[in-house]
């Protein structure tokens, strides 16, 4: 966690920062110190500040499990609950965490007062499909269905079965390959993904996104995601009857390198229509 014992007031949003896919707690370091120095020099009061290492990243253990979204969206509310004490939270997610960022709000709306989603990850639809899709599954969400195999839990093989010719050995071999061809170019595409702001790509970054591909149960880590379940949309966890109703504020880059600029605006566009009270700025 990012400390600070000037914030202790009972009731204060303390601030939660989720990291993306292959990234760890690390890379929120420098944005962390940039807001505790901004907020000093404002004269407001600094939260206090926590980034996690979602399990099969960064430090944390790599066990051999199927990782989810519904996997980390338990850890990060187990983090909420018993880490920061159950108490009032603001949640900032990256990439991928962002789309956990969002389940989190919704598994929490309560606790939750507030959700940055910096170039977020996750599944976004334009919302005449999301309607359709209800239709066809009889009104009921992604996350509704993922608990009925309470009552079915023989479905859970299906769902969460490696595919039937080379098992968890082929997707294990599959992640090795895809680490071992990925490492001699972290410093090349972490400069690619940085294209408006390459310093902040150094060594440290390079350094500890190696280190984490090298644990053991790494490749496991990448590799579970060829057999996902069905995953919540943003359209659910942030704009449906049993989602998130706060506010969302979004900091989307127009040039994201990752999904291409045209995609980028297009999922801006999309997330703004989703309801009132979420903020995009491009």
């Amino acid at each position: 966690g990012f400390p600070d014992r000037r914030s202790r007031e009972e009731g204060e949003a303390q601030v939660l920062f989720v990291h993306g896919f292959g990234a760890s707690c690390e890379q929120w370091a420098r944005l962390a110190g940039q807001l505790r120095l901004q907020l000093t020099e404002a004269g407001l009061r600094v939260p206090r500040m926590y980034a996690i290492d979602l399990l099969g990243f960064g430090h944390s253990e790599k066990p051999g499990l199927t990782y989810t979204q519904h996997l980390w969206e338990a850890q990060l509310a187990d983090f909420i609950l018993e880490v920061m004490g159950g108490r009032n939270f603001v949640v900032v997610g990256n990439s991928i965490g962002g789309g956990l960022a969002a389940g989190l709000a919704a598994n929490l709306p309560a606790q939750c007062k507030g959700v940055v989603l910096c170039n977020t990850a996750g599944r976004l639809i334009d919302p005449e499909e999301y309607a359709s899709e209800m239709a066809r599954a009889g009104g009921l969400t992604v996350g509704e269905r993922t608990l009925r195999v309470r009552e079915h839990p023989t479905s859970l093989e299906s769902v969460y079965s490696p595919p039937p010719l080379g098992g968890q050995a082929l997707l294990d071999a599959f992640g090795w390959a895809l680490i071992n061809w990925l490492r001699p170019q972290v410093g090349r595409l972490l400069k690619k993904y940085y294209p408006t702001v390459p310093e902040a790509v150094d060594a440290a970054l390079a350094d500890s996104i190696d280190r984490d591909g090298s644990d053991p149960g790494a490749a496991n880590v990448i590799a579970s995601g060829q057999k996902l379940p069905p995953q919540r949309t943003l359209n659910e966890v942030l704009a449906s009857p049993r989602g998130y109703a706060g506010p969302v504020l979004v900091p989307q880059g127009a040039l994201d390198p990752l999904t291409g600029a045209e995609r980028a605006q297009e999922r801006a566009r999309l997330l703004a229509a989703l309801r009132p009270g979420i903020t995009v700025s491009l």
